[in-house]
């Protein structure tokens, strides 16, 4: 228990409940703010467009929790290039992924954390040995590090991003708003 009286794996899940909440955000702010011909201008950025950054977020939940965790990384196609998409294709497989996600963290128990898998270092090309707390760590790592991308990207279109702090959604939850 940490000094919050808070455990590491509920921090775990309202971490992955915040990033739910303001991904979905994202996607509806893509969609509604941002114009068509500047969803899929390359930028530059990590992935070429917004949407390809929105995309790939999407895929690295895919990737960790439907293939690598449950040692399939064979089976592995990115939705980003390989499988292309559309607007309403996007919406449906970010809601199939984020409530496979939710479920899944909302019935971890805390020895589940140390449970050890290995994955295909593509990087490094070499077989990484994790434990779940470093792979549910990451992911969370991973799309905070993307939306703060997406956020240079709204506001190089004189866009405002739909930015939600922690501590916003954390007050909003207690209040019953979300």
């Amino acid at each position: 228990m940490l000094a919050s009286g808070r455990s590491e794996l509920q921090i775990i899940i309202d971490l992955y409940e915040y990033n739910s909440y303001v991904r979905n955000k994202y996607l509806k702010a893509i969609f509604e703010k941002v114009p068509e011909e500047e969803r899929y201008k390359d930028r530059g950025t990590s992935f070429p467009s917004i949407v390809d950054i929105f995309v790939h977020m999407i895929d690295n939940y895919r990737f960790w929790f439907l293939y690598a965790y449950p040692n399939k990384i064979t089976s592995f196609k990115r939705l980003r290039g390989e499988m292309g998409y559309t607007l309403k294709a996007l919406i449906d497989e970010n809601e199939r992924i984020d409530n496979y996600v939710l479920n899944f963290v909302h019935d971890l128990k805390t020895s589940d954390l140390d449970k050890g898998f290995s994955a295909e270092g593509r990087r490094y090309g070499t077989v990484m040995k994790l434990d779940l707390r470093q792979m549910l760590v990451h992911v969370i790592e991973e799309e905070l590090q993307h939306i703060g991308e997406m956020n240079a990207l709204f506001w190089q279109m004189d866009i405002e991003p739909p930015i939600t702090e922690y501590m916003d959604w954390v007050h909003a939850k207690q209040q019953g708003r979300i």
